[in-house]
């Protein structure tokens, strides 16, 4: 499944995905460029698009000078730096630029093929159960978001491999407990921290568990775990000591002059659909300016093209919510299914009732996504526990920590612009492991491994094989003609 993967990622990125149609694909093409021909590294404010870049994305038109600034600076560069042999190498054999342009792509289809294996890896180190981590590691390569994103020259695939590298060590982690489990996991974290910055989030919830995993105890525990974190936090630390040394602050993105306040946060997810936008983004949001220089056109996966998606989400939410409320024997259940409880009506009927009301289905489906980990999170306070109940709570106190973090920057982003900002559903790409952990795990173990649950898992592989064809042919590639034309 990988290798198929690799050659519809490789034919995407080639043949069918237009330059500049994915996101902010002019940016980080720009930053590969400037390390290829020794311009260093970037700097925000300062660094600017090269001329060949302008000209070709700007289809002709003269742009202001700020629209020539690079926007992406600000990003850690480990991606553009391996993606500059593939530069040099088509730079060494054709002279088109078009191809040249095409020619980092390649990393990203390599790296989504790569993330799928090492999805498969930590799935079936989670479960010991093989059809499952293939039809889960499978079906993520039939997003189309993955696919589209792992076709063009960005970070957001890269990071995936790199956390998937994490949560490999980290499973080992929870049962071994061994320090040098610890120690490559902390190193995959630091590579993926020096990718893309939203790596840390995942990086705090790691090592605040990699504390209670380690087997040592007293002194030695402490020493391991410091280890742990300043392997963790190394790379990304060199980053932002670099920018405090040549801009005057470790700033890497925008910050609201609003002090944060819940009840805004609140106000703001009742408001406007940020979640059914996060959702509809991570499946499958196409297309970005390769229609020209200013010329954003794209359009999000909906219909019957996002049902299938909206039934399988549903489906392992509600079956993972029954397992947590069946399993859970510690004494402070009651707490956890009284807030999920609580949590749940809120969401259907409030707070996903005013932006996204009107479908329902959906509406169930984010309520759920806000209840469970609450209904999870009882079990990392009780002694007693199985392992392998809980792995899945564990993944669904990382999955509520980085969306938590996600929708406070959105809000950050609102406050900032006064409206809806970053809802860029493949910010989720760094904690794909852990969904999976969080949500299709325990609703896989509400039933027995046998032939049937077997055809089932393999059946919905299927389907999602197909729907994810079918709107590419029927959907993508007739709006990038429709983008290409005169």
């Amino acid at each position: 499944m990988t290798l198929v993967f690799l050659i519809k990622a490789i034919l995407l990125a080639l043949f069918v995905t237009p330059l500049w149609d994915v996101p902010d694909e002019t940016g980080h093409y720009a930053i590969v460029a400037d390390l290829a021909d020794g311009r260093g590294l970037p700097l925000p404010g300062k660094s600017v698009l090269p001329p060949d870049i302008v000209s070709d994305w700007g289809k002709g038109r003269t742009l202001a000078p700020e629209e020539t600034w690079n926007w992406v600076a600000q990003h850690p560069p480990l991606y553009h730096l391996l993606a500059v042999p593939f530069l040099g190498v088509a730079r060494a054999v054709t002279t088109d630029p078009h191809w040249r342009y095409r020619a980092p792509r390649l990393l990203s289809a390599i790296s989504g093929a790569g993330a799928l294996l090492l999805f498969f890896a930590v799935f079936w180190e989670a479960s010991e159960d093989s059809i499952f981590a293939f039809a889960v590691a499978s079906a993520i390569g039939f997003l189309p978001m993955y696919s589209h994103m792992s076709s063009g020259t960005n970070h957001d695939v890269l990071l995936a491999l790199l956390c998937g590298a994490a949560a490999l060590f980290w499973v080992r982690l929870t049962r071994t407990g061994d320090f040098f489990d610890g120690a490559k996991m902390g190193i995959a974290l630091s590579l993926a921290g020096v990718t893309k910055l939203s790596a840390l989030v995942v990086t705090a919830a790691l090592l605040l568990l990699a504390w209670r995993l380690l087997a040592s105890r007293g002194g030695k525990r402490l020493a391991q775990w410091l280890a742990i974190a300043v392997l963790s936090l190394s790379l990304p630390g060199l980053w932002a000591l670099r920018h405090w040394l040549l801009l005057g602050n470790a700033r890497l993105h925008p910050i609201s002059r609003t002090s944060f306040s819940l009840k805004g946060l609140i106000a703001y997810l009742h408001d406007y659909a940020v979640v059914d936008h996060t959702f509809k983004n991570f499946v499958g949001l196409i297309g970005w300016t390769g229609s020209g220089a200013g010329n954003v056109r794209w359009f999000q996966i909906s219909g019957p093209s996002l049902a299938l998606y909206v039934a399988a989400a549903l489906a392992a939410a509600s079956l993972a919510a029954i397992w947590f409320w069946r399993t859970d024997r510690s004494g402070v259940r009651w707490i956890g299914r009284g807030a999920a409880a609580i949590a749940f009506l809120f969401g259907i009927l409030w707070l996903f009732a005013g932006a996204d009301g009107s479908e329902p289905f959906k509406r169930v489906l984010y309520a759920l996504l806000l209840s469970v980990p609450l209904l999870a999170l009882p079990r990392l306070f009780s002694s007693g526990e199985r392992e392998e109940d809980l792995l899945p709570a564990w993944s669904q106190a990382i999955f509520l920590l980085f969306a938590l973090a996600y929708l406070v920057n959105s809000w950050e982003g609102y406050e900032i612009y006064h409206a809806m900002r970053a809802t860029n559903g493949r910010y989720f790409f760094a904690v794909l492991p852990w969904i999976a952990l969080a949500f299709v795990l325990p609703a896989v173990r509400l039933f027995r491994p046998s032939r049937g649950r077997n055809v089932v898992l393999l059946a919905i592989l299927a389907l999602l094989f197909l729907d994810e064809t079918a709107f590419f042919l029927w959907k993508v590639v007739p709006f990038y003609r429709g983008v290409l034309s005169p």
